[in-house]
Order: C-alpha cells, then structure tokens, then sequence
C-alpha cells in the first residue's frame, strides 16, 4: 500500500482536489474561472496575485505543512462525539436563541492532558478574533453538552496554530444574546455594510454600498 503522506501521494491529493474545488465552485456561482477574481497582492512573480498559479505552488505547501502538524508529535487527537463520530469536518445544527444555526466545524482535537480545543483552518493572512470559536463552543455544549476550553486557528501559511483562546469568557449565554440581536435586526431590515468585509461577501454585485466599478 502505498504512504498516504508520499509527497507523490500528496501531489496527486492536492491536484484532485483542488481540480474538484473549481469544478464546485463554478457550478455553484454560474462563473466560468475566467472570470473569477484573485485575492491577495500582485508580486513581481505573481503579477495576477493569487491565481491558480499560486495556489497550485503555496497551496501544495500549505498541505505539507498540515501533514507535518496532524503527524509530528504533538499528542493531539481527534475527539469523537458520543455517537462515535470523528470531529473532522463536524456539521451541526443547533438552535441558539430559537433560531436555527447551521455551522461546519474542521477539527475538535484533544490534548495529552485531556483539553478539548476547536481547531479552525485558516488560508489567509490575517489570525481571526475568537468569536467565530466562541460560536462554535456554544453550538458543541447545546448539542452534546460538553464544552470545550479551549479554540486555536492553524494558520496555513504559516504551518503553526495561533496561541489557545480560553472560551470560558465567550459563554453560551452571551452567543445566544447576540444570535437574538442578530435575528432582532433581520427581522426589521436592520443590515448595516460592514465595508472591511466587502471583498469577502458574495452579494457585492447586487449591493448599493459597493463601490468598485462604479
């Protein structure tokens, strides 16, 4: 049989899959790729930003670099719910506040001494702050009624997860208060632009905030 972590392995992993992505993603906007946008900033070796180009070279070393983390001897492991399901790519659906809430969570991992943290990956640049996690422990306690302590982002580029964020501060309680001031502003009409995000949101082309082309 052969490794699984073969860097021949692993070229022909990443090559599928990223080919699969596109093919996703092209049906799911109704773009052709020539169409789409690179993120990122032009460089003198990648005028066009992050294109394909780039993705087939970092992205392939963004893989290594997850390898090296799930396989080097950190002692984690992957936690299993307690219906014997392994924490990987974990989709729940809790309801917080009386509003249904529907979230994919990429690893809860256990350390040697037995601390359940919420592993988020992350392709970007820049570290997230916590709420994302603190969104994600509460959907783990309403669903299992286990609430893990800790929350990391693996930063990708870097191969290396950001410092443990203690969730205790983020308590359940405080996600359901703002899931309800969420669903309050929905419900009157009340969505204000978040203008640093504008880059990340699919509803640019219908939205009377954006200004690029115009």
């Amino acid at each position: 049989m052969n490794n699984p972590t073969s860097p021949e392995v692993l070229d022909v992993l990443w090559k599928d899959t990223w080919d699969r992505v596109k093919v996703a993603h092209s049906a799911s906007t109704g773009q052709e790729e020539a169409l789409w946008r690179s993120a990122g900033r032009a460089t003198k070796e990648y005028p066009d930003k992050e294109n394909d180009k780039w993705w087939m070279q970092h992205g392939r070393l963004m893989l290594d670099s997850w390898v090296n983390f799930r396989t080097g001897e950190n002692g984690w492991t992957v936690w299993t719910t307690p219906e014997g399901i392994p924490a990987i790519e974990l989709e729940l659906r809790p309801t917080i506040a009386g509003v249904p809430v529907q979230m994919g969570i990429d690893r809860i991992m256990v350390t040697p001494e037995g601390e359940m943290v919420i592993v988020d990956i992350k392709t970007g640049r820049y570290t997230p702050n916590p709420l994302q996690l603190a969104f994600y422990a509460a959907g783990i306690e309403l669903t299992f009624g286990i609430r893990p302590q800790y929350g990391t982002y693996w930063m990708a580029r870097s191969g290396t997860t950001s410092p443990l964020v203690g969730l205790d501060f983020y308590s359940t309680d405080k996600i359901e208060e703002l899931v309800a001031g969420f669903d309050k502003a929905r419900k009157n009409e009340l969505l204000l632009p978040n203008f640093s995000h504008c880059k990340m949101c699919g509803f640019t082309t219908q939205c009377k905030w954006n200004m690029e082309g115009k």
